[in-house]
């Protein structure tokens, strides 16, 4: 992708300059350059789709009391001048009602960065990737399959952001990931074995998955999936595996966390919070063994929410949102971060392209503990290992929920035994993350990531990064779907 910084420059002089005559009291802009494609194999049927966009979003804050944002997709000087005009006449409107805003401080950053790529996965031709999920798709087949697919999704994106305070930074993103999915039927009907990882990384990572290799195990999988006994209703010492325990912490700790969901600004997609500002600092969200951070820095590692700057120009950090069981943070922005005392954003700001950048997870954590995966099954004396999210369901507060597994197995006296079909749990959130006693260590602990996590109205797609290991849990309701 050819880069569109000198482009975002000259646009962002334009629509700066015309926000500061117009005396806004703040303005940014964001130029915005994504490509993406999609690469599927369905039984023996391949396909491809490509695209690209490019536009702009701009903020305007006017009076210190309203703000405005218009976008485009029309990057050319007169788009860029209408718009920006547009946002600062919904700007001075919002001012006549709006009250005093609080905004953070931000230290003016000039900067560029770049996502770790060892292999452009634009360069990697559509007859090798296809290969690779025919070969995989191919390992699937036998008596009982009915469903065979592999599928690739691959990302470019350019950032140019400038603000009216003076920073200006250009951010150049890649993603890839790949999922593998077999389903089987038999007599326990329709049966599903799945794999899949998404990370900010080249098409290195699809080398490293090999998905080939893994296709025969999932086919396994399914197939004896339709012979095995529903898992038994009751309640039981449970084992998650890393991949289900992300998914556990985006649903019920990371949605939760988002400011703008506990103050009443956002309700789309399963409603508000039951984290309340009251119960920040007090309440004992999960064991001492729960650490949960928010992390976007390079450091934690290549998520889909690792970047160097949000959308709203905030340096990423590590923040913790539950510290030995206690929650003590939220994801924030430089509007809401006042809301709960904190005198700086957290830099969780994101955009799905060039729209009104909202409150949206980063990657969120749970820390690994110390506990070898294998001490952890030796150490369970009767329970469950559950493997690989099926479905979900949780309340309007994240409190109340339950999830569903593709497989499950018995564990007795510290051995894993018998396969077990549609293992699910529920619980309470609080309840369920206090049962935490054992979480897996660093050498279990896999950084996930999640491509398709929706918000807002209208809804914005976003990806979100979740490290975690597996990590069990006590005395939890457990029943067979």
């Amino acid at each position: 992708m050819s880069t569109s910084k000198g482009l975002g420059e000259d646009l962002a002089k334009l629509s700066l300059d015309i926000a500061s005559r117009e005396n806004a009291t703040y303005a940014d802009f964001r130029l915005v350059n994504g490509r993406d494609q999609i690469v599927t194999v369905v039984n023996d049927n391949s396909s491809s789709e490509e695209t690209q966009s490019m536009g702009a979003g701009i903020r305007v804050l006017y009076g210190g009391t309203g703000w405005g944002f218009a976008e485009t997709d029309e990057t050319n000087d007169d788009s860029i001048r209408e718009t920006t005009l547009k946002a600062l006449s919904l700007a001075r409107g919002a001012s006549k009602i709006g009250s005093a805003v609080s905004f953070a401080d931000e230290p003016v950053h000039v900067d560029r960065w770049e996502s770790p790529v060892k292999k452009d996965p634009f360069d990697v031709s559509l007859e090798e990737k296809y290969r690779a999920l025919q070969e995989s798709t191919g390992k699937m087949k036998g008596e009982g399959i009915v469903v065979r697919r592999g599928q690739m999704n691959f990302s470019t994106v350019e950032k140019y952001f400038a603000s009216s305070a003076g920073s200006k930074i250009h951010q150049n993103f890649t993603y890839s990931g790949a999922a593998l999915a077999v389903a089987a039927k038999g007599p326990a009907g329709l049966q599903t074995r799945s794999t899949r990882q998404y990370m900010s990384r080249g098409y290195e990572l699809i080398d490293e998955l090999d998905l080939p290799t893994q296709a025969p195990e999932l086919t396994k999988d399914a197939l004896a999936l339709v012979n095995a006994k529903r898992c038994p209703d009751g309640k039981s010492d449970i084992i998650l595996s890393g991949d289900q325990v992300a998914l556990q912490v985006h649903e019920s700790a990371g949605h939760p966390i988002e400011l703008d969901r506990v103050l009443g600004y956002e309700a789309n997609f399963a409603g508000r919070s039951f984290l309340t500002p009251d119960q920040l600092g007090r309440l004992q969200y999960g064991s001492d063994k729960v650490n949960i951070v928010m992390d976007a820095t390079p450091e934690h590692g290549p998520g889909l929410g690792t970047f160097r700057y949000d959308d709203e120009g905030v340096k990423s950090q590590k923040k913790y949102a539950v510290k030995e069981g206690k929650f003590v943070g939220y994801l924030m922005s430089r509007n809401t971060a006042s809301k709960v005392g904190e005198a700086r954003s957290n830099g969780c700001m994101r955009a799905e392209g060039y729209h009104l950048p909202i409150i949206r997870m980063t990657n969120v954590s749970l820390e690994p503990g110390d506990w070898n995966y294998d001490e952890i099954v030796e150490d369970t004396k009767d329970g469950f290992l559950m493997v690989t999210n099926y479905g979900w369901s949780i309340d309007q507060k994240r409190y109340n929920f339950q999830f569903n597994c593709e497989k499950g197995y018995r564990i007795r006296n510290g051995s894993i035994e018998e396969m077990v079909r549609g293992p699910g749990y529920q619980g309470i959130t609080p309840e369920f993350w206090n049962s935490c006693d054992a979480v897996g260590d660093r050498k279990s602990w896999v950084l996930w990531g999640t491509p398709n996590c929706g918000k807002g109205q209208p809804t914005q797609i976003m990806i979100t990064g979740h490290g975690a290991s597996p990590a069990r849990f006590r005395n939890v309701k457990v029943f067979g779907a």
